[in-house]
């Protein structure tokens, strides 16, 4: 996946990453890529000489009072629940969850990744969410973006995640972490059918099956070899899924409320929706063959808890190749490929009403309502989100890490910075006040370090950790028109 490095703890946080099947911005049109050469190429030696900035973008106070202005009350209160952990939504800048009882003591504490992309902290995350267990984060680098503190190694000896403490008592391994969590919390919304429910024997044939699909997945993820019979199983355990779908009554593995079952399910099932049109050319939303599956999805979007840590295609088929080794493509899957990594005016301006590959009407947020979202992560975190797109303009780090799109040591462009400055404000006016507001004071910004600064900063956003998947394609395009914006004409 794309593997981060935070620019800060609050608000907007990157990984510090670059896309490199495709290095172009996308831009109606135009080729920008063609006017400016790579855009992401980063910086030579020294600092850049820039000409004198003429900066007519609204001061961020301006742009703040704006988005109070346009904002709901909910909105407007998104801090204040980050701080205390409270509310019925999944939060992934949340160090806390106190649902709703903001003075509880957590007794659980989960060890997981800084970058939200570890499929195996996601499911104990979602069993937390889904139980409303009051719980603390802690959250520690994956090694391929980074290093891991030694306090963590001390706990963990193997430097796997996630870990929890559960009163006080570490445990290791996410399946255990499920059931230590299950357990101590046994009355609390029970996440696993009673022994004298009949659906309690479905439960380990489920489970045997998750794993079935994992493995068929992950095989043929990984190979480029015997594609067409490594499809032909892929498609058949994903055929025995549909059923036992069927076979619950759905739209959940055990039939109308989400368990445990679901919770192992949901990360693998979410990884192959992205992973398999971009890779092999298989689609698994909205697919006539597998209609309970897209139930399923669809059933689980509506639910506060899995919403907000679902993640989006683009995040994932770029962080899975740096956690397990690399992702094997066909031909075929090059259409799918670039639209889902913003090509082809996928992520350009005015935005399709949906996604073609990830539906968006199940996500609860209306196009208005995200680019909200999408100007409160920058306007709450601005100085440092302003110098991390600037690293567009700097120096790449050394050593490299194995992330293809995390350098956590690069350094921003200290000249670029002002010209990045102005650049984020106009986007996120033009977020809060449409782009045509927004062109009628635009700088006259120099071209070919705002569009580094603009691509870095697009190809870095994550879903969920910086914003959700609906803010972050609004907030891609929004780039993507800046970047056009300051183009020559």
């Amino acid at each position: 996946m794309l593997v981060l490095t935070t620019v800060a703890t609050a608000g907007l946080m990157l990984p510090t990453v670059r896309r490199a099947r495709s290095s172009k911005l996308a831009a109606p049109a135009m080729n920008l890529l063609d006017q400016i050469g790579r855009a992401m190429s980063g910086g030579g030696g020294s600092d850049l000489d820039l000409p004198p900035l003429d900066d007519r973008a609204p001061a961020w106070e301006e742009l703040r009072a704006q988005l109070d202005a346009a904002s709901t009350e909910h909105e407007r209160s998104f801090r204040q629940r980050v701080a205390d952990g409270s509310g019925p939504e999944a939060m992934a800048l949340a160090s806390k969850r106190t649902f709703d009882d903001p003075a509880a003591q957590p007794r659980v504490t989960l060890y997981r990744d800084t970058a939200a992309w570890c499929p195996y902290c996601e499911k104990v995350w979602l069993l937390l969410e889904e139980k409303r267990v009051p719980y603390a984060i802690e959250k520690v680098n994956m090694n391929c973006y980074g290093e891991k503190p030694e306090w963590f190694w001390q706990m963990q000896p193997s430097g796997g995640i996630p870990v929890a403490k559960v009163d006080g008592q570490v445990v290791r391994e996410s399946n255990d972490i499920m059931m230590a969590i299950e357990g101590v919390y046994a009355d609390q919304r029970p996440m696993l059918p009673a022994a004298d429910d009949p659906r309690s024997a479905r439960v380990r044939p489920l489970l045997q099956l998750e794993r079935e699909l994992f493995s068929c997945w992950f095989r043929w993820l990984t190979s480029g070899f015997n594609n067409g019979a490594q499809r032909i199983n892929f498609e058949a355990t994903l055929d025995a899924v549909e059923r036992e779908l069927g076979e619950g009554g759905g739209p959940y593995f055990l039939g109308d409320d989400v368990t445990l079952v679901d919770c192992m399910f949901a990360p693998f099932l979410e990884r192959m929706a992205a992973s398999l049109p971009y890779y092999k050319a298989l689609p698994i939303r909205r697919q006539s063959r597998w209609p309970n599956v897209e139930a399923w999805f669809v059933a689980m979007e509506g639910r506060p808890s899995y919403r907000h840590i679902q993640s989006d295609f683009y995040t994932h088929v770029h962080d899975l190749p740096p956690q397990i080794g690399g992702c094997q493509s066909v031909a075929e899957a090059a259409p799918y490929a670039a639209a889902i990594d913003g090509d082809g005016g996928a992520w350009e301006l005015p935005l399709p009403e949906d996604d073609e590959h990830q539906p968006l009407a199940h996500l609860g947020l209306a196009p208005d309502a995200a680019r909200r979202q999408a100007a409160e992560r920058l306007l709450a975190n601005h100085a440092a989100v302003v110098r991390f797109a600037a690293r567009g303009a700097g120096r790449p780090g050394f050593p490299p890490v194995s992330a293809e799109f995390s350098d956590p040591n690069a350094t921003p462009s200290e000249a670029a910075v002002p010209l990045v400055d102005a650049a984020l404000r106009h986007v996120v006016h033009a977020l809060l006040a449409g782009p045509d507001a927004a062109a009628a004071t635009l700088s006259p910004l120099e071209p070919a370090t705002t569009v580094k600064a603009l691509g870095y900063l697009r190809d870095r956003v994550s879903v969920p950790r910086d914003m959700s998947y609906p803010a972050a394609r609004q907030l891609r395009a929004h780039l993507n028109w800046m970047a056009a914006a300051v183009q020559p004409r």
